[in-house]
């Protein structure tokens, strides 16, 4: 049996544009549903976009995103 391996994740800032690469040309308020880009479940607005590896894009088969705060996901 092979041991586990872990990775670190890193949280680094993002451009406007950078994410709207992602969302295919929609806006924050568009993909969120409002302009400040703010969770549904507790309104804040910080979110990371999960690993391209994970499984919830390789499934999805598009970016998704957590919210720092509460853990709500949706994605772009």
């Amino acid at each position: 049996m092979s041991k586990p391996v872990f990775y670190q994740a890193i949280l680094k800032p993002l451009t406007g544009s950078e994410v709207l690469e992602l969302t295919n040309s929609l806006s924050i308020a568009e993909r969120l549903g409002n302009e400040k880009g703010s969770c549904p479940d507790c309104g804040l607005n910080q979110w990371w976009l999960l690993p391209k590896e994970g499984v919830a894009v390789k499934e999805g088969g598009k970016p998704y995103c957590e919210c720092l705060n509460c853990g709500y996901q949706t994605h772009l």
